[in-house]
């Protein structure tokens, strides 16, 4: 398995649910991407990704419940956009325990679920980081399986001059 360590993994939209088909359509329009959705109602969100394209989009559910009543104050506070960028460290407890050593508050530890259609290919784990310039800031350690993000080594993919 592979992971992005001091890069960022993937960002992250915010899109109403009224206007989530719309969203995704005109992402996947513009990028290639095509993203795998799974309605998680424990978080009270659909999740969208595309995982080799870092690319995803989360809508709450049309009933704000405490689960995704922070997505839901961040639509009404800034709209539909970018919500977070989800930034790859190498250990995801040390990174933790270095932030909150200065003073910063991190989340709880989050983890991927058996429902979600991409579970058996990545291994996810999360932390919700301080805020950076106005965006969310979640610090991950997500193993990939090796056939999930596509890399192309330049040299072989380049065209014989």
């Amino acid at each position: 398995m592979k992971k992005f360590v001091n890069h960022v993994d993937h960002v992250v939209y915010l899109s109403r649910w009224e206007t989530v088909d719309a969203n995704i359509a005109s992402l996947e329009a513009v990028t290639g991407a095509r993203l795998e959705r799974c309605e998680r109602r424990d978080m009270g969100a659909l999740i969208c990704v595309d995982w080799s394209a870092g690319l995803e989009v989360v809508a709450p559910l049309p009933e704000r419940t405490a689960a995704n009543g922070a997505l839901c104050d961040r639509l009404d506070s800034h709209g539909e956009g970018l919500l977070a960028v989800v930034y790859g460290v190498a250990d995801l407890e040390a990174e933790a325990a270095r932030l909150e050593a200065a003073g910063f508050a991190v989340g709880p530890p989050m983890a991927s679920d058996p429902i979600e259609p991409w579970y058996d290919r990545l291994v996810l784990r999360e932390r919700f980081a301080p805020s950076v310039m106005g965006s969310w800031m979640v610090f991950s350690q997500i193993d990939y399986a090796d056939d999930v993000v596509r890399f192309v080594d330049v040299r072989e993919a380049a065209p014989a001059a």
